[in-house]
C-alpha cells in the first residue's frame, strides 16, 4: 500500500506542478508506473470545477504523460460528463486527447465523436473527426469541431440538421 502512495503522490506532483521544460521523447507504452483507479479532482473557490477518473493510467518513462483506460470527466458546474474509452494527458501542459467513442452529455443533449483535444491554456475544444449532437428536438451532423470558454462552439465542414 504504501508503494501505491507513493506513486499516487508523485502523479498529483506532476499533474499540478508547475512550468516544466517539454521533453521530446513521449513515446507510449506500458511501463512500470501505473495507477490503477486513477481519480483527480480539480477545485475552484473550494469547490469541486471538475472530476476525472480512469480506470487505468500508464506513463511514459519520463512521466510526463499518462495514456488512461475508461476516462470520464464530471464538469460539476457545467453539468457536463464526458466519457471516451482512452485518453492522453500530458501533466507539463494539461493538454487532454480523448479518444474512441467520445460521448458529450449536457443537459437534454449527447454529442458524439471520435475523438476531442482539450487545450487548458487557450480554453479551447476541438476535434477532426464526425460529430453528433442529438436532442429530443433536434440532430446535427458535421466535421471538425470548434469550441471556447465563451460557449462558442462551431461544426466545421458538411453541417446537416434535422428538426423534429
Amino acid at each position: 500500500m504504501p508503494a501505491f502512495l507513493c506513486v499516487s503522490l508523485l502523479f498529483l506532483f506532476f499533474v499540478f506542478s508547475g512550468d516544466r521544460d517539454y521533453k521530446r521523447d513521449i513515446s507510449i507504452r506500458r511501463t512500470n508506473s501505473y495507477i490503477e483507479g486513477l481519480r483527480i479532482v480539480t477545485k475552484k473557490d473550494g469547490a469541486d470545477s471538475w472530476i476525472m477518473t480512469a480506470r487505468r493510467a500508464d506513463f511514459t518513462k519520463d512521466e510526463t504523460t499518462a495514456r488512461m483506460d475508461s476516462v470520464s470527466m464530471d464538469i460539476k458546474k457545467e453539468g457536463v460528463l464526458v466519457n471516451a474509452e482512452n485518453g492522453t494527458y500530458n501533466m507539463d501542459n494539461k493538454d487532454l486527447s480523448l479518444e474512441n467513442n467520445v460521448t458529450i452529455r449536457a443537459k437534454d443533449s449527447i454529442i458524439r465523436m471520435k475523438s476531442l483535444e482539450w487545450n487548458p491554456s487557450r480554453g479551447t475544444l476541438t476535434s477532426d473527426s464526425n460529430i453528433r449532437v442529438e436532442n429530443s428536438r433536434f440532430t446535427v451532423e458535421g466535421e471538425g469541431l470548434s469550441a471556447t470558454e465563451d460557449n462558442k462552439v462551431t461544426l466545421m465542414r458538411n453541417v446537416r440538421a434535422t428538426f423534429f
